[in-house]
């Protein structure tokens, strides 16, 4: 299993207290979808504190290997998706 394989599911495992390997060794779920969910839930928890979402976003580019623009596709399709539904 690759290094940021491992790193996904270690991500998962803190945010949601489940155990996700073996849904990617059975190929249930794919890494680049959870690296989405993963950005996204982190987003949301750094949005709640005094961190710039600039430096956010930066942030999260760097440590998730994800361009800075596709976080806010998925940033502002998740508020449109909840807006949707109000």
């Amino acid at each position: 299993m690759k290094k940021f394989e491992e790193m996904i599911i270690q991500e998962i495992k803190e945010l949601s207290g489940m155990d996700a390997k073996p849904f990617f060794e059975k190929g249930i779920v794919q890494v680049t979808e959870a690296r989405k969910w993963i950005v996204k839930q982190r987003y949301n928890e750094l949005s709640k504190t005094t961190m710039r979402l600039s430096d956010i976003k930066a942030d999260l580019s760097e440590r998730y290997a994800i361009s800075v623009s596709a976080i806010e596709k998925m940033i502002y399709q998740q508020k449109s998706e909840e807006n949707d539904t109000k």
